[in-house]
């Protein structure tokens, strides 16, 4: 089933005349694909030995960005050999810390015991940091909690960081990629996130409760990355599998993987009516 799940759905066919082989070359070199990285697939309390949220988009040149950042994530980007300094972007879809506990360490990471070594140079490129109104004042706050204030003063200072404040029902761009965002049931400023990158459209449910809202979010997706904390409990704030899957049917996004794993579904994933991503595991779209 893995090899299946994780085949890329897009094949060019080979073309017989000299015409169609320039023809398809060309429509290569614009259309890269794209890589989902699932780096973390747990909940807060790293049940069945999960880390925590935080997935990676790649499409190449035109850029590589992060979606949450839990605590865990520089573990995961070590272990799935990914460098912190190409990422060109992390998007927050609430301040929890197994969605954005990461970000300080991340910035840390930026600055930290670069100055004389020759295999690690001072970070290059700036780093875009996209989430609710607020995510700059959290991420100052977060990093004098942990007493690391002058490494985000210096990352400012070097113009290594660019915020941009999303808010829901107004679509931005950070580079190439197109970020719409849609009011998530969950803590006050929780978004989901409807993102648009090297011609494919996926959808990100960050945590919620049932919401309509769902369904424009996943409409014709090619990728819908849907939380399911538990498996039948129900939660107030947080989707259960039996509530989603009450709800399969109006989805019509191609393709549906459960994510944010706790004890309770990790219990149950044989009885998963849907694809559960693992964490370190890759789609080809």
């Amino acid at each position: 089933m893995a090899d299946d799940f994780c085949r890329p759905r897009r094949r060019i066919a080979l073309g017989r005349s000299l015409c169609q082989t320039v023809a398809m070359s060309e429509a290569a070199q614009h259309d890269t694909g794209l890589r989902v990285t699932f780096l973390g697939t747990g909940d807060p309390f790293a049940s069945g030995g999960r880390l925590q949220s935080a997935i990676m988009l790649d499409a190449g040149a035109h850029g590589r960005f992060l979606v949450d950042c839990g605590a865990t994530t520089l573990v995961a980007l070590q272990r799935a050999g990914i460098d912190p300094d190409t990422i060109d972007g992390v998007l927050l879809s609430h301040f929890h810390g197994d969605h954005a506990g990461g970000l300080p360490l991340f910035v840390l990471e930026m600055i930290a015991n670069r100055e004389g070594d020759a295999a690690r140079p001072p970070r290059a490129r700036p780093l875009t940091i996209a989430g609710p109104a607020g995510t700059e004042q959290w991420l100052r706050e977060a990093m004098t909690l942990f007493r690391w204030p002058e490494a985000l003063a210096t990352a400012r200072s070097a113009r290594l960081l660019r915020f941009i404040d999303l808010v829901a029902g107004v679509t931005v761009s950070a580079g190439a990629l197109r970020i719409e965002p849609f009011a998530a049931v969950h803590t006050p400023e929780a978004l989901m996130l409807r993102l648009t990158l090297a011609g494919r459209t996926l959808a990100c449910s960050g945590d919620t409760a049932w919401t309509e809202a769902i369904l424009p979010l996943c409409t014709d997706a090619d990728l819908f990355i849907c939380q399911t904390c538990t498996f039948a409990l129900p939660q107030r704030t947080m989707l259960s599998h039996a509530q989603l899957m009450a709800q399969r049917d109006r989805l019509s996004c191609r393709r549906l993987v459960l994510v944010h794993i706790g004890a309770e579904m990790q219990r149950h994933l044989s009885a998963a009516a849907a694809p559960v991503a693992e964490d370190g595991m890759t789609i080809e779209l």
